[in-house]
């Protein structure tokens, strides 16, 4: 295979170096398959993908320091994709075992139908399992989004949001519903409840053993990072409050995803995104082992407490509203105690601020949000984590202040309400929740 490489290319520099990188791990490659797979020709093929896709990206290679590092992070894609086509097949085999035969495709639609699935799994597979099922429900089954929020046991005004968050994650579901549309309504909702029926737990299982076997450090950080690792997700403009196996109360912000690790050693709560509140259980012990949440930047520790924690892009917030919270940086091992009423935001090396902080910042955790003479710019940031596209505003605007209560899990009258405290105007191409919208100052007269 190198000998045709090698004539099939052209010489310059950039082939060359491919070439020599393909001659030099193909074989270990293809080997690192073997170990994964059972079948020596499909870890052949996967191994060859792997090198079409450097070839593509062949300007890389002078500056590959550990070209294996490379190989291996396309490597555990490929095989992720591999497992999921796998669970995709043995879903759509049963669902189709339990229908009659007159709703089976013809063996030219099984293939269409099967690309078209694995496409929209592939957009669909981050989103939480009802917003999925929302989707799938409404664009390939037709049910009417009362029925949905019905089946689901959410209100229909979450239901649009569902739709509106998947429908960003695809780019819209009509080109799909169009790719469906010769089959007939029995096998077009066969295709949906075998979407619906993938479980996550089992793509979470897969992905760990891969990242266990891979014994890649930077692999299994950037698994660790995905909603694959997330024991609960909470969707765009969902509020959940789960109970923790110690009786601890968490409750997810919109858009959120943790993951548990609860042992006897340790109670650890891993945020990946978001913002949680803790109320620790007033059953607990004085000497009993107190949650500990984990961010990209430490750990905050419980004591006996209730309290906020919030990744943000390069640091953590944390918000004390009752007793007292020890934080300890990750890469430093500064430590900091934050007392009732305290809060501090901080990155891997220490204490970025600190101030005060008051009870009313626990009220997203009722759905609202009560602003006190804060910027337009912070009030529109905070609406947009419970709104499906986000809300921007003119540099013109952006520190006015305001004031006043607002309800999270309905933004678009949030914004209707804002045009009551201040003299702004919505910039948007439509009323949907997924049109951005861009707040100018209103005109006189207006």
């Amino acid at each position: 295979m190198q000998r045709e490489l090698s004539a099939v290319f052209h010489g310059n520099a950039l082939d060359l170096e491919f070439v020599d990188c393909y001659g030099q791990h193909l074989a270990w490659l293809e080997t690192w398959f073997q170990r994964r797979l059972s079948c020596n020709g499909v870890a052949s093929e996967l191994a060859q993908e792997v090198f079409l896709k450097l070839y593509e990206q062949r300007e890389q290679i002078p500056g590959l320091r550990q070209p294996k590092a490379w190989l291996t992070t396309v490597a555990h894609g490929l095989l992720v994709n591999h497992y999921r086509r796998a669970d995709l097949e043995r879903a759509y085999l049963a669902a189709l075992a339990v229908y009659p035969t007159t709703h089976v495709p013809d063996p030219e639609q099984k293939a269409v139908l099967f690309e078209t699935l694995l496409e929209l799994d592939r957009s669909l597979r981050q989103l939480p399992n009802k917003v999925r099922q929302a989707f799938l429900m409404v664009q390939l089954e037709g049910v009417k989004q009362q029925d949905i929020a019905r089946e689901l046991g959410v209100s229909l005004s979450m239901v649009k949001k569902y739709i509106a968050q998947a429908q960003q994650c695809c780019g819209g579901g009509e080109d799909y519903a169009q790719r469906l549309s010769h089959l007939n309504s029995e096998q077009r909702a066969l295709s949906s409840r075998t979407l619906a029926a993938l479980p996550r737990l089992n793509r979470r299982a897969i992905l760990k053993s891969v990242c266990v076997l891979l014994g890649a450090g930077g692999l299994f950080h950037a698994y660790r990072k995905s909603d694959y690792s997330a024991d609960w997700v909470s969707a765009k403009g969902e509020v959940q409050t789960r109970t923790l196996p110690d009786g601890s109360e968490l409750t997810l912000d919109s858009d959120t995803a943790v993951e548990l690790v609860f042992t006897p050693a340790q109670k650890l709560i891993v945020l990946r995104r978001g913002r949680i509140m803790i109320q620790t259980a007033s059953t607990l012990l004085p000497n009993e082992l107190k949650p500990v949440v984990r961010t990209r930047e430490g750990f905050a520790q419980a004591m006996g407490t209730v309290f906020s924690v919030e990744q943000k892009a390069q640091s953590t917030q944390v918000e004390v509203f009752e007793q007292r919270v020890q934080w300890r940086s990750l890469a430093s091992g500064f430590f900091h105690l934050l007392n009732a009423g305290e809060q501090a935001e901080f990155n891997q090396r220490g204490l970025l601020s600190s101030q005060s902080v008051s009870q009313e910042r626990a009220a997203w955790t009722r759905g609202l949000y009560v602003a006190d003479a804060v910027p337009l710019k912070k009030w529109a940031t905070e609406i947009s984590r419970y709104r499906a596209a986000g809300i921007h505003c003119d540099v013109a605007v952006e520190n006015w202040l305001v004031s006043g209560t607002f309800p999270l899990n309905k933004p678009e009258i949030a914004l209707l309400a804002l045009q009551d405290a201040l003299p702004v105007q919505l910039i948007q191409q439509n009323t949907l929740a997924a049109s951005p919208v861009l707040l100018v100052a209103r005109e006189r007269g207006e």
